[in-house]
């Protein structure tokens, strides 16, 4: 079968999230790409906080029972945070290159980071207050 004569007769596919998908025009697939990989390294790091707070919740590690309960819902919570950070991240980038807009800036990552360091400073205080 030849391809059409007028590629923009041929009908999209109906690809999801359709507000996403349906505006402007498809980007470089290798941009794409790479924005599908940064959100993929966005769901790593909240992998990497679960399993933060599956070991901070082990009893091995010898803090009080309140500081464990606190930091590991710390950690599953900015793991919750970093996640839907990544996809507004992702669909701000991705409509951005379909529509030739700016992309987002790193104002939730920032977001994340400081969290993270704000529960290492909880785990430090448990520690030394726990000895």
């Amino acid at each position: 079968m030849a391809p059409p004569d007028h590629p923009e007769a041929t009908p999209r596919p109906r690809q999801r999230p359709r507000r996403v998908y349906d505006v402007g025009q498809n980007p470089e697939p290798r941009d794409s790409l790479a924005n599908e990989r940064t959100f993929l390294a966005w769901v790593r790091t909240c992998l990497a906080l679960v399993a933060g707070a599956v070991a901070v919740s082990s009893p091995a590690l010898e803090f009080p029972l309140t500081a464990r309960l606190l930091l590991s819902l710390g950690l599953v919570l900015v793991a919750a945070v970093a996640l839907g950070v990544g996809w507004h991240r992702w669909t701000r980038t991705e409509i951005a290159m379909r529509t030739g807009g700016t992309p987002p800036g790193f104002t939730g990552g920032m977001v994340v980071l400081g969290a993270v360091g704000l529960l290492m400073a909880g785990a430090l205080a448990a520690t030394l207050i726990g000895h």
